[in-house]
């Protein structure tokens, strides 16, 4: 199990907007590029199916 860290102090409202934005950001770029690859291996069976070389 991971223990807290009580060495640090808590985040700011404002640090923790900051890290929430960061956070959204990347889940964003992380789902266009799930999305990108689901497509492309779409095409990709589309055309072994379709007998493409």
């Amino acid at each position: 199990m991971s223990e807290i860290d009580n060495g640090k102090a808590p985040m700011s409202p404002e640090e923790q907007k900051i890290y929430q934005a960061r956070q959204k950001h990347r889940a964003i770029i992380l789902a266009g590029l799930l999305f990108f690859m689901v497509i492309l291996f779409y095409f990709i069976t589309i055309v072994k199916i379709s007998g493409g070389s």
